[in-house]
């Protein structure tokens, strides 16, 4: 063969080949997406189904303490966050060897928090019987945090819309229930943006505010100065931040103890204090591989029994 001739087949040999890879490579490409998206989704399902996992690790907690203990304390078990925990072993996927488990990442951590260790916005609601006591707590919560005052009322005014209470047909009713009601809200999270509340506001009560299902206590023993500070009328800040010294010494065993933390000077009214609780807020994340699912829910412990009310 000519030489020629031959270097026109190598090229033609090489057109061929060029064109035979352009051809495959989108079908290789195809199957490795593919692969790829089936991992990532096999990961993300079991991430989910640690982090549902992780919130029933927390009810069971909330509810064997609850068979042990009348009183809630941050010295009791479900008070320990959980720090990063892996959990390889059995989570193996259908068909995978036991070293392909071992090596992948599966890690669990969380935290459980008293929710009426915060300050129940639920207590402003007009169906309240304490709300004007309540009323006054907020205003005090708002002006130790600086929260503008329009947005405080703002905040008072939308929760007392949200929950007003049954008046029988034919009656009159006062003033501050004649306006429209608002649907219901049922966390904090709900506020944000909406309402006509600025984002400042938001953000400065979101570590101190919760929204409970139903008017609630706060816990002496689990709350913070800013909150216990509010709650009680008379307190000062200073005294608050004392009685809270005292509770981390030793926690409080009854109201009668809180009471005499205190001090005779200061009265606590028992509809607004208490030293245990029925709601938890749980905080905590999943990771398989890459994926990663952060989970918040509220419980709810009653009658020895641990309920989820929501879970984001």
């Amino acid at each position: 063969m000519p030489t020629e001739q031959r270097g026109a087949a190598v090229v033609m040999a090489l057109f061929i080949v060029v064109l035979c890879t352009l051809a495959v490579s989108p079908l290789i490409w195809n199957l490795f997406a593919t692969a790829k998206t089936i991992s990532v989704t096999a990961a993300r399902d079991q991430a989910e189904l640690v982090s549902r996992s992780g919130v029933d690790w927390a009810r069971v907690i909330l509810r064997e303490d609850a068979r042990v203990s009348t009183t809630d304390t941050l010295t009791e078990p479900w008070a320990v966050p959980l720090a990063e925990s892996r959990i390889n072993e059995g989570l193996m996927r259908k068909d995978e060897n036991a070293t392909a488990a071992d090596q992948r990442e599966v890690v669990l951590t969380g935290r459980i928090e008293d929710a009426q260790g915060r300050f129940n916005l639920r207590n402003l609601g007009l169906d309240n019987p304490t709300r004007a006591e309540w009323l006054a707590g907020f205003a005090k919560l708002c002006d130790l945090l600086g929260v503008n005052p329009q947005d405080r009322e703002r905040i008072a005014g939308t929760v007392a819309r949200m929950f007003k209470p049954d008046v029988p047909t034919g009656q009159d009713k006062p003033a501050t229930e004649r306006q429209p009601p608002l649907p219901p809200a049922i966390r904090w999270e709900d506020f944000r943006g909406r309402y006509g509340i600025g984002e400042d506001a938001w953000n400065q009560l979101r570590p101190h505010v919760v929204l409970l299902p139903r008017t609630t206590p706060v816990n002496a023993n689990t709350t913070t100065p800013e909150v216990l500070y509010a709650t009680l009328e008379p307190l000062s800040y200073a005294q608050a931040q004392s009685v809270i010294s005292q509770r981390d010494r030793v926690s409080f065993r009854n109201i009668s103890d809180f009471k005499a933390a205190l001090g005779p000077n200061i009265q606590a009214n028992s509809d607004l204090i208490s030293v245990n609780t029925a709601f938890f807020l749980i905080e905590g994340s999943a990771q398989v591989e890459q994926a990663l699912i952060r989970t918040r829910a509220l419980l709810e412990r009653k009658d020895q029994k641990v309920l989820v009310i929501w879970r984001q």
